[in-house]
């Protein structure tokens, strides 16, 4: 966090300090996602360039990766019925 740009502090620290592989709270959110989503619910997460530590880290959940201006490796989708 120290690193980063004087302006980019003034953002909140939990979507900045990713941990190690820059996705700390993309694992909080699919550990807990299916405890909030309704039957037949759909997880939308854009988690910028970590797709593939994403991958990585859940090599069995089927990601559906969406197109976006920015790319289609950015956004995924999962069905509540795919999560942990």
């Amino acid at each position: 966090m120290r690193a980063l740009p004087r302006e980019y502090r003034r953002e909140p620290r939990l979507a900045l300090a990713g941990g190690r592989d820059g996705l700390a709270l993309v694992h909080r959110i699919l550990a807990q996602a299916a405890d909030h989503l309704n039957p037949e619910g759909l997880l939308i997460v854009e988690i910028g360039h970590n797709r593939n530590a994403l991958e990585k880290a859940y090599p069995r959940l089927p990601f559906t990766w969406l197109a976006t201006s920015a790319g289609d490796d950015y956004v995924f989708m999962l069905r509540k019925e795919d999560l942990p």
